[in-house]
């Protein structure tokens, strides 16, 4: 995506919803801001942003006095050309209550008003009796009574008509003549009454057959309501079970009022039960006499308002009063607070008749359910079915797939899929996609945006779709950061990848401290990409946006250049994201000629040779992968590098004289390019078996668009960045280009027949190959030996003179311990080409070691490899010499040496004694103790001193 249009307005809201419509020429984005204050009462307004003058312009909505802050833009829908604009939260009181329901507006592509949803209140005939049983004045009460019934709808849309029967049957007036008569009580008041028998049965079916048509006004899609008012038993021959069964289909909604002790009577309220409605108990009035007619008046209106119901099976107190309808929309309404909250849809036809869609009242646990919270329809072999999703369904959430009866015309629940976590929202928000185009919806998306772990805040569900509209499998899913709330906003994008699969854009409004994020998911066969392509994050824009990826609609080509555009909502801003072309690059390596000629590689003894070896034809192909109107003004630039042989240390080939990497850049539009290289053999090359490789990396960069507002192209995420082609050495192998070699093999010892342990110090094996066929390529000599030998070196005895054993052809070896216990080998890699009717020959140097009966395991000598192409070569010679390493015991030495130490080392002490040198040191230290001796006793005396005694004492 690039080059985002930004819409801004002040109104409180914007971007809440956004709605793509039409196309680029006619046709734009529709915005709402349900919580934008208007004239008085009026809450919410809708707002048409042109991506060619980047403005926004409100749009004139009339709306209906009782829809009072309704929260218009809410909910918008698009489809063909029709739009749908839905405002939830309409306000109404009735009498000490207030209930909540909502408009739908539907306008067409000039943003035209066509429709109201749902374009009108009840139409109610009141039936009343005129029979003699009724005196004067009751009757005066009983038109008074249906007077302020009608005061009490005044300022709405409902519409009145009255009839009475006796024996026989008067209608007063139609909803025509109610519609354009301003003194509705005079109307009443000139009513007469007819008198004489009662004939209920028969008043009802002519109501049904002729009150309840357009001709006399009645409105599609309106609710029908017939109040009947009577004193008592019918006397008729026509039964009330010949006459409700027409009402019911008919969709007459009955209440009856009986006036009178004659209701008394068991009969006479089995007869009232026969009339009214079920559940009968909420649509029965019984009082004593006419005077207390005014004392049901209010309850009458808030029966009519559905307010004061309450359906015994279901447990719910609510009905369609806090319906909010068009909380969620596809050009059918939902209304997702009918019934307690437990939700459903309604479905408009061309007809205008709506059905209501819902399974509150088969299911006791769908109270609170909110079911209707989103929908979407599902197409397979042009029948639709609708999914439906109820996030509050036992905390957990529940979507459910309604399927069309195709006999009975009815709606039934098909299949279910429940949520996994508490509180996770699942089936808050739902997206059918269409992943080829072909008009059956493949995959059903579910948003569970309240969906927690530590390490991912929200969840969408992947759930693919057979072809009898059923889910098939386990669903995927997708998963966001931490808080994000993934997956509150979910859309169909179109393809903008360009790979014939559809994407989808998926919303996470929370991440990134509130700023958001949109994620980009590529269509694939059967499903999406669990990887998502593309997060284009809110706070890389500077708006420094908040709440990005909010609401999202995307699919629609609204800038004129033929490619899909996503909307993208955040608080009071909306961003218009323009997909890009997408172009696929095919590369095509070809050379001239295919394959190194033997002349090219003739080294004659040469080191240097800087032939030509071929051309490389490099050719880029660039075509379109989307689809737009931008024609043939697309154009890139090409940076690419060429590298001959990648990864090898000695050089076999090269471009010119540039060496064997080269970079260039090509400007190129839609089509073929092709550009021209030569490649030279500096050097004899020593390996003439392997191809040389040439490998190209490229990378794309797309010029901006001057026609489609510097729009820049993009390249596949198919087309591969590396290629790469192989140049083959020619192989001189006749005609059929099929080698069949001859080959012999043979060695000696240089002359040994016997090698003696401890004697032979080496062994010299001279090895000879000949071929007597064509030339042998790839070929390998083996040599196993006993690991007491030590492999030494292997040296050339003869080079021929055409390359085959050249010194650039060098017998590549290398030597190695540890292929497994007590075994060695010896690996030679050979590259000549073994030619027809040339000889090869090398000499093996072992160095022998002492043999042992556990180490006669064969070791190994291998000598793969090729000899040269040539037909006729003098005889290589290759001379192995063997050297036997002896090994050499030193204990006996180490011992012999310190027994002679000790030995010598005895005789010198003893020699030394002999000759007194012993002696001789004792004696000095005797004569040293008697010069230290004391002087006599008078000289001690005459000092002073005592006399000293060596005598012990007595």
């Amino acid at each position: 995506m690039e080059g985002p249009i930004t819409f801004q307005e002040a109104a409180a809201g914007f971007g809440q919803s956004v709605v793509q419509f039409g196309s680029a020429s006619a046709g734009g984005l529709l915005v709402g801001a349900p919580l934008q204050m208007g004239d008085v009462n009026e809450t919410g307004k809708v707002y048409k942003c042109d991506p060619a003058s980047r403005r926004c312009q409100e749009i004139p909505i009339q709306r209906p006095s009782d829809a009072v802050k309704m929260s218009l833009g809410l909910s918008l829908a698009a489809r063909d050309s029709q739009l749908l604009v839905c405002g939830p939260t309409a306000h109404q009181t009735c009498g000490e209550n207030m209930y909540i329901k909502g408009y739908c507006f539907l306008l067409d592509q000039r943003l035209q008003q066509l429709r109201r949803i749902p374009d009108s209140l009840p139409d109610i005939v009141f039936l009343i009796d005129g029979s003699g049983s009724i005196d004067y004045r009751d009757f005066e009460t009983m038109k008074t009574f249906v007077i302020e019934v009608i005061r009490r709808f005044r300022g709405t849309n409902t519409l009145f008509a009255l009839a009475q029967f006796s024996s026989s049957f008067w209608e007063h007036f139609d909803f025509n003549k109610f519609k354009s008569t301003h003194d509705i009580d005079s109307l009443v008041h000139q009513v007469r009454q007819l008198g004489r028998n009662t004939y209920t049965a028969t008043a009802i079916q002519k109501v049904v057959r002729e009150l309840f048509i357009s001709r006399k006004g009645s409105r599609d899609g309106a609710a029908r309501i017939l109040i009947v008012v009577t004193d008592g038993m019918k006397n008729d021959n026509l039964r009330y079970s010949d006459v409700i069964p027409e009402a019911e289909r008919a969709g007459i909604i009955r209440y009856a009022i009986g006036v009178g002790d004659a209701f008394s009577q068991s009969s006479a309220q089995r007869e009232l039960h026969e009339i009214a409605s079920n559940p009968t108990n909420e649509h029965i009035f019984q009082v004593n006499d006419f005077d207390a007619l005014r004392g049901i008046q209010n309850q009458l209106q808030e029966k009519i308002f559905a307010i004061e119901g309450t359906q015994s099976q279901s447990g719910s107190s609510f009905q369609l009063e806090m319906s909010q309808d068009g909380f969620s929309s596809l050009l059918s309404p939902v209304t997702v607070g009918a019934y307690d909250w437990s939700g459903g849809i309604y479905l408009y036809g061309s007809s205008g008749e709506p059905s209501f869609i819902n399974v509150s009242r088969a299911s006791g646990d769908m109270k609170d359910a909110y079911l209707g919270y989103s929908v979407q329809v599902i197409r397979s072999r042009g029948r639709s079915s609708y999914v439906v999703g109820a996030p509050r369904h036992n905390h957990i959430g529940k979507v459910i797939l309604f399927r069309q009866d195709a006999k009975r015309g009815g709606w039934r629940e098909e299949t279910e899929v429940l949520g996994e976590q508490v509180g996770s929202y699942f089936g808050g928000t739902l997206c059918a996609v269409d992943l080829n185009g072909d008009g059956n919806t493949d995959l059903v998306l579910i948003g569970a945006p309240m969906y927690y772990t530590p390490l991912n805040g929200g969840r969408v569900y992947i759930c693919p779709i057979n072809q009898q509209s059923r889910a098939k499998g386990r669903c995927a899913t997708l998963q966001g950061q931490a808080f994000g709330h993934f997956g509150a906003s979910m859309s169909e994008i179109g393809d903008i990848s360009g790979d014939g699969r559809r994407d989808v854009a998926i919303g996470a409004p929370m991440e990134n401290d509130n700023r958001g994020a949109l994620y980009i998911f590529h269509g694939e066969k059967g499903g999406l990409n669990p990887q998502y392509r593309q997060r284009i994050e809110g706070s890389q824009f500077p708006s420094r946006l908040h709440y990005f990826g909010r609401a999202v609609s995307g699919g629609t080509d609204l800038t004129g250049d033929g490619l899909p555009d996503i909307a993208v909502g955040a608080q009071g801003q909306v961003l218009l994201l323009r997909s890009r072309p997408v172009l696929k690059v095919e590369i095509s390596i070809s050379f001239q000629p295919p394959t190194i000629p033997t002349s090219a590689f003739d080294c004659q003894e040469q080191e240097q040779l800087n032939t030509e070896a071929s051309r490389a034809e490099v050719c880029f192909t660039v075509t379109k992968s989307t689809m737009d109107s931008l024609g043939d003004r697309i154009f890139s630039t090409i940076q690419y590098s060429l590298a001959l042989d990648p990864g090898r240390t000695k050089i076999r080939a090269a471009f010119d004289s540039s060496g064997p990497v080269l970079s260039r850049e090509l400007r190129l539009g839609i089509g073929k390019k092709c550009e021209t290289y030569r490649i030279t053999l500096p050097l004899c090359p020593e390996d003439t078996v392997t191809p040389i490789t040439l490998r190209l990396n490229y990378t794309l960069k797309g010029e901006p668009i001057a026609a489609a507002n510097r729009l820049r192209p993009i390249l596949s995420e198919d087309s591969a960045p590396m290629s790469a082609g192989s140049l083959p050495f020619q192989k001189d192998c006749g005609t059929d280009g099929r080698c069949d070699d001859q080959l012999e093999i043979s060695f000696n010892f240089s002359g040994l027949s016997t090698l003696v342990v401890g004697v032979t110090p080496e062994l010299n094996t001279t090895v000879s190959i000949q071929n007597r066929g064509e030339n042998s390529y790839s070929t390998r000599v083996q040599f196993f030996y006993p690991a007491a030998l030590s492999y030494r070196r292997v040296l050339l005895l003869q080079v021929p003179q055409h390359g085959a054993g050249s010194a650039g052809d060098a017998v590549l070896q290398g030597a190695g311990r540890g292929f497994g216990r007590g075994r060695c080998a010896a690996e030679e890699e050979h590259r000549p080409v073994v030619r027809a009717g040339s000889q090869d020959s090398w000499v093996l140097f072992l160095l022998c070691e002492e043999l042992r009966s556990e180490g006669l395991e064969q070791g190994r000598v291998m000598v793969p490899g090729l000899l040269g192409p040539h037909l006729t070569a003098p005889l290589p010679q290759v001379q192995t010499v063997v050297e036997r390493y002896e090994v050499y015991n030193y204990l006996p030495i180490i011992v012999g040496s310190s027994m002679g130490g000790l030995v010598l080392l005895a005789l010198i002490t003893a020699a030394l004694y002999k000759f007194g040198f012993f002696k001789r040191q004792y004696k000095q230290m005797m004569e040293d103790g008697v010069e230290g001796e004391g002087p006599g006793p008078t000289q001690s005396a005459a000092a002073g001193n005592p006399p000293v005694s060596d005598a012990p004492k007595q």
